[in-house]
């Protein structure tokens, strides 16, 4: 296992396979939610990328059962595995998502749920910058992130070590308008509603949920022009 943020997160997801798969199924969590919220903003049959994609349920479930088009993205091949045995209709990819690489404009929406908040921070940017140009224009990206301030968080996760890292809720919104997206929605929730039991790992945690619009920015220039 590599001692850098990916290794140790992909060491993990590998590892604790159906665990993670038991744990999400019963988890009470505003997934779904948002996940509907997205389609709400969607065309009919969307295209829409899924990263952090895990064994599928209920996110990539949800969306293939609405009619859309997924492109799925998961670091841990065994979670890819798992997701590809339930849903071969989905286009599934195992790797680091920071290495993806899509034409510009190729989705309607994307969604990205308990997952950015595990690259280093000083990777964000350019991630969210990555998103941001494969969004068709108006193209909505549902995503959450954690809400400290804290470079470098080490952890246990299932038993294994996990990696987290995070900005505030104020400079998470802040990177986000500089990048060129408009905040529909932010909310911030503690998991579970506050209520989960102290051997949870999401114990304590907090996220921040974000409902985010691409600017369309050719009708900002053919508006610039008629001025």
């Amino acid at each position: 296992m590599s001692d850098a943020p990916e290794g140790i997160v992909e060491y993990a997801y590998d590892n604790i396979t159906q665990w993670y798969l038991q744990w999400v199924e019963g988890q009470k969590s505003p997934r779904d939610r948002y996940a509907k919220r997205l389609l709400d903003e969607m065309p009919p049959s969307p295209s829409i990328l899924e990263l952090g994609c895990g064994p599928g349920v209920p996110v990539l479930q949800l969306l293939l059962h609405k009619g859309a088009r997924v492109v799925a993205n998961d670091i841990s091949t065994k979670q890819i595995e798992m997701a590809k045995a339930r849903f071969p209709a989905a286009e599934l990819i195992a790797g680091d998502m920071t290495a993806l690489s899509f034409e510009p404009e190729s989705f309607d929406g994307a969604i990205s749920l308990y997952t950015l908040f595990h690259l280093p921070r000083a990777k964000l940017k350019d991630m969210l910058v990555k998103i941001h140009s494969w969004l068709k224009p108006n193209g909505v990206f549902v995503f959450n992130l954690a809400t400290v301030d804290e470079e470098e968080i080490h952890g246990e996760f299932f038993g294994y070590g996990m990696f987290w890292s995070s900005f505030d809720v104020d400079a998470n919104q802040a990177l986000l308008r500089e990048i060129g997206f408009d905040l529909l929605q932010v909310d911030i929730f503690e998991a579970g509603d506050g209520k989960l039991e102290e051997d949870d790992p999401d114990f304590g945690a907090e996220f921040m949920w974000v409902v985010a619009r691409k600017k369309d920015s050719s009708h900002d220039e053919r508006n610039a022009d008629k001025a």
